[in-house]
């Protein structure tokens, strides 16, 4: 269902998602190997909202997500 797209989350998990993008970002992680500095800036996502790491990794793969479709035009922010 593309015409759906983006269109079933509510605000307030669009926040939640930009939140753990937020915390993402600011994580430490290792710089020189890219699959264990991702799963470190996961790791500290989960363990700063408290949630287990299968969903803070679904948190901030729903919000890359989000963002492409937004880039591609298929939803509006």
């Amino acid at each position: 269902m593309p015409e759906q797209r983006g269109k079933q989350a509510t605000a307030d998990v669009k926040s939640e998602w930009t939140q753990a993008y937020q915390i993402y970002q600011r994580a430490p992680g290792d710089r020189y190997d890219k699959k264990k500095d991702r799963t470190a800036r996961i790791d500290h996502v989960a363990v700063e909202m408290k949630l287990t790491r299968k969903q803070a990794k679904r948190r901030i793969r729903n919000y890359e997500a989000w963002q492409r479709n937004i880039k591609k035009g298929i939803v509006e922010p």
